[in-house]
Order: C-alpha cells, then structure tokens, then sequence
C-alpha cells in the first residue's frame, strides 16, 4: 500500500515551502500551495520533482488574487491530448504561424543584423507556436489572453553572449489552472531553463510590452482575480 493523500501533501508541501510557498494545506484531495507573487522556473520545477507521479496532477494558476500550485490527486488526465497533437502537423501558413513570424519580424527590425542569434529565435518560434497551439486549461479552457517577445539588452549595451536576451512573456487566463508540465513541455529545452511566473503587474515587468486581456478576463480583474504572467528567457543552450 503506498502513502496516503496526507503523506504526499505533507512531503510536496515540505518541498514547496523552501520554492516559493507561503502556505500548504490539503483540501477536499487537492494539495494546494499559495505562492509568493513570483516564483521562478527552479522552483516550480523542484515542486515538480517532489509530486512524482502526480506530475500530471499538478497545475498553477490564480485563486482570489494570488498565484497557487495545486495538485489534484482525484484528477484524471483525459488521454495524452494536452501537448505535442500538433506537434509536426503543420498544414501550409496558419494564424499561429503568422502571428509568430510577426513578431520575429518585429524583433529582427528592433536589432542590428549582427546581434541577432538565429538559433535563439527559431527556439522562441517554436516555443510561442506551441504554445499557441496546444496550451488549454485543465478544463480546456482557453489558456492564453496575450504573449509577446522582446529583447533586452544589459545595462553596458549587451549581454554576456554579446547579443540581446530574447525574452518571452505570456499572459494567462485569471483562474484557469494551467498543467505545469505542459508549460514547461511546450516551451521546450531552449525556453525553460530561465525564467518564472508572476502575478505582478506584467506591463510594468515587460518594459512596457502591452499584453491585454479579453473582456471577460478584464471584468474578472476588477473583481479581485489576477492573470498569471509567465517570462522566459530564450537560451541557444540545449539544457533543461
């Protein structure tokens, strides 16, 4: 007989407690963890770690404001339908495929020909075009209200590889619980190695890149929720 729901909580929250969480407690079979207002990609993927085999049980989203990782251990994943459907099925130029070039276009333009890292942004292609594709909510809720891609230089003019940071930045539906694993699969190896999840004010983060929400998501802002925002750093380095 393995351990029990409450055996499991109380190891995933020992875990959680020392990556970003501020309190734990199990609840109707879900172990929920409410987190500080930004929790970076080691430490989601340390909590990860910790659920085992409950990895597709675990999800991050908001709840009253503020962001929480939860694991559903009466959860049933539908089939494998999440991630990867799409993945190698692409039919000719789609809306996704059009968006997505847009704005490595935009980025291209912003920069000077000799900074730019190609490698970097056919990662960050791949990632937002995943993203775009096959990202849904536990429910199969529409995940995404807005994402971008910018680039940053440091403070001296350029970074340490000597070419800006391609960053991507995701908005997220207020309450909808999003499959942690899923995001980090769908970003890939070259977009989740640098990175976190924040629900402060992303305008102010993004250097004033405008990710807006959809109307009801607004409506669900002024009534105390608040979407989940997501940056990552896009790396040239095949690591995870």
């Amino acid at each position: 007989m393995g351990p029990s729901r409450q055996q499991l909580h109380d190891a995933i929250a020992e875990v959680a407690s020392k990556n970003g969480a501020v309190e734990s407690r199990l609840f109707n079979g879900v172990s929920v963890h409410k987190m500080s207002q930004s929790v970076s990609f080691e430490q989601l993927k340390a909590i990860l770690v910790a659920v085992k085999q409950n990895d597709v049980r675990t999800f991050v989203g908001t709840l009253q404001g503020e962001m929480v990782v939860s694991v559903n251990f009466n959860f049933e994943s539908i089939d494998a339908k999440d991630t990867g459907r799409h993945a190698g099925k692409k039919r000719g130029r789609d809306a996704h495929e059009e968006a997505v070039k847009a704005a490595i276009d935009r980025v291209k333009r912003g920069v000077h020909s000799e900074e730019i890292d190609a490698p970097a942004l056919e990662s960050a292609s791949s990632a937002l075009y995943s993203i775009l594709t096959t990202l849904r909510g536990a429910k199969n809720e529409t995940a995404v209200e807005s994402w971008g891609l910018s680039y940053k230089k440091d403070e001296n003019g350029v970074s340490k590889a000597q070419h800006p940071r391609l960053v991507l930045s995701l908005r997220m539906s207020p309450s909808v619980a999003v499959p942690l694993k899923t995001i980090f699969r769908v970003l890939g190896p070259n977009c989740r190695s640098d990175g976190m999840l924040t629900v402060q004010d992303s305008e102010s983060l993004a250097d004033g890149l405008k990710m807006p929400l959809s109307e009801q998501a607004a409506a669900a802002e002024t009534h105390g929720q608040k979407s989940l925002t997501l940056f990552a750093t896009v790396s040239v380095a095949d690591r995870c």
